[in-house]
């Protein structure tokens, strides 16, 4: 079955033989996907083993722009496009940024993903590195999206990209918020590294910034509410005035308070602006925690679900069930019920009519109500949403 391309909408891969081994590529983007053991073959290439083995995986990207996508974020936070997934398995593809280039990696099936050009820069690289911190040049710093020049007190930097004022995506830090300092200050040893390490963490951790740290300002909105302080929670977070009362309405049920403090409390040890369950932005009065819609996470599983049915790709379906129904079916056994079962049509017309009304989102799970007291239920499973029942 033709397995559909990571980055481009409706495209799916074709094969392809370079050299003695057969891999699969995009016919619109050029990339190329390696199963597990394929780029092993090529011995002037790394193997993916040694990209699983490098640190800083905590990010995948979006589809649309490339931007970075963290593991407890169900889509973009700056274009709310969906993160790149494995054509395999559907898992999530992780971003590894070494010295030679960027890859995505599967962490399940351990595939690897490379855009075009990628290839043949890794050519002769056996031995794999992450970008070495080095001061940037006192001048020649371009927008990575428009490329226009800019000075150190006009530049935007967002997860190691530098922007300009017009293109730079909610969350980046500007050169002017920083402390001045000769060349080769914090700014530029920053600007220098390039790395997937949030920009605003290493702020915090070099004493660039006089606000509070990310963890103080984690442990301050866990703290508001465990104790009901909903208002003062909700300050806490990036979302806009016109979103509170859904907030207020969230996080009155007081296991959904508990469920989500512990969900933050865990990921301090391993926050750097972005952890896993947990975001931070530096906004213009200090570090904000990111909430995304309640809805918004489940939504998109569903939805993700339910297309796949539609295009009759089992296996991505089975990938989205939770554990005791994985564990009950297999993808050629999910697509028999379905064939087999005459009322399989009818039910997943009635889940694509619940997508689109309301949810309710407890601690454990989500429900979508499809009419006569039934509804379509998910459930949280290692801080993912799985679809536990279409009816």
């Amino acid at each position: 079955m033709a397995r559909p391309c990571p980055l481009c909408e409706n495209e799916l891969l074709r094969p392809l033989r370079v050299s003695h081994v057969e891999v699969d590529t995009c016919p619109r983007c050029h990339g190329l996907w390696f199963d597990r053991g394929e780029l092993e073959r090529f011995p002037d290439r790394p193997s993916a083993r040694s990209f699983l083995a490098m640190k800083g995986q905590t990010f995948s990207r979006c589809r649309k722009s490339g931007h970075p996508v963290g593991r407890a974020e169900a889509m973009c936070p700056t274009c709310r496009s969906e993160p790149v997934r494995c054509p395999a398995c559907s898992e999530r593809l992780r971003r590894v940024v070494t010295s030679a280039s960027p890859v995505d990696v599967c962490p399940s099936c351990e595939g690897v993903w490379l855009d075009a050009g990628a290839f043949e820069a890794l050519g002769g690289v056996t031995v794999i590195s992450q970008p070495k911190t080095r001061p940037a040049p006192a001048a020649a710093m371009e927008c990575s999206r428009c490329g226009v020049g800019l000075k150190v007190s006009e530049a935007y930097v967002y997860d190691g990209d530098v922007y300009c004022g017009a293109c730079r995506p909610p969350g980046a830090v500007s050169g002017a918020a920083l402390k001045k300092g000769a060349q080769g200050g914090p700014l530029r040893r920053v600007l220098g590294a390039l790395s997937t390490l949030s920009l605003a963490a290493s702020l915090v951790a070099t004493g660039c910034a006089h606000t509070p740290s990310p963890s103080n300002v984690a442990k301050s909105y866990a703290q508001a509410l465990e104790e009901n302080r909903l208002a003062d929670a909700y300050a806490l977070t990036n979302a806009p005035p016109e979103a509170q009362p859904g907030f207020l309405e969230h996080y009155a049920d007081a296991s959904v308070r508990q469920a989500r403090v512990k969900e933050v409390r865990a990921a301090l040890p391993e926050l750097q602006a972005r952890a896993p369950a947990l975001t931070l932005l530096q906004v213009k009065d200090g570090w904000r925690v990111v909430e995304e819609k309640p809805e918004d996470a489940p939504r998109a599983v569903l939805k993700r679900f339910l297309d796949a049915v539609g295009a009759s790709n089992w296996a991505t379906a089975w990938s989205l069930l939770s554990d005791p129904l994985r564990a009950r079916y297999t993808p050629e056994r999910l697509r028999e019920d379905f064939k087999r079962e005459p009322q399989s049509a009818e039910r997943v017309r009635r889940a694509q009519l619940a997508l689109k009304g309301g949810v309710r989102v407890t601690a454990s799970g989500a429900e979508f109500p499809i009419g006569k007291g039934r509804a379509v239920r998910l459930v949280r499973e290692a801080g993912e949403y799985r679809v536990a029942a279409i009816e």
